[in-house]
């Protein structure tokens, strides 16, 4: 694969990631930059990991990911849209989907990285070297990181202005999403 294939690539699994991190973030207020980065660097780590994993596993599991990648990403983001419409209509704001907290957290970058796995199962059906592959791995990681940061910092800008319809709105956006995955 050439570079821009490989960062073509990068960019289309980070798109879930910055509509997501978009998404989950409007309930957040202003957001410390440190929390940004947790969650940047998760969202990169579970991209890489779903990629790497689907890459060593090969054909043999092909089958199983292409069968249930759509359910469990439609069903996460399902639970995260819920919460968050839920939260934005009751009085009480200390039930916020906080993707600082570790369980939302891990939740919304599952979410986005399931289909990763079956890119990397192609990745290993094209016989994809092993220095090739560190250099895909990178280069998700790093965009995937980007698209975290941006979708945090600018979903807590439109959460901060919008208030409760910006926190509806978003778990409409993760629900449909979760729709455009089980749909494909």
């Amino acid at each position: 694969m050439t570079f821009i294939e490989i960062l073509l690539l990068a960019v289309s699994l980070s798109v879930d990631t910055l509509v997501v991190s978009i998404g989950s973030s409007v309930t957040q207020g202003k957001i410390a930059a440190l929390k940004i980065g947790y969650a940047a660097v998760v969202f990169g780590l579970m991209q890489t990991a779903f990629l790497f994993i689907g890459w060593v596993l090969g054909h043999s599991v092909v089958a199983h990911i292409d069968e249930f990648a759509p359910v469990i990403g439609f069903l996460l983001l399902l639970y995260v849209g819920l919460t968050m419409i839920v939260n934005a209509l009751r009085k009480n704001e200390d039930n916020k989907v906080d993707i600082a907290g570790m369980k939302s957290l891990l939740v919304a970058s599952v979410a986005t990285s399931v289909d990763a796995s079956a890119v990397g199962v192609s990745l290993a059906m094209t016989e994809i070297a092993l220095a090739n592959m560190y250099l895909i791995l990178t280069v998700v990681f790093a965009v995937t990181v980007i698209a975290a940061v941006c979708g945090v910092i600018s979903g807590s800008a439109i959460g901060r202005k919008f208030g409760k319809s910006a926190r509806i709105s978003g778990g409409i956006v993760l629900i449909g999403i979760g729709i455009r995955i089980l749909l494909g």
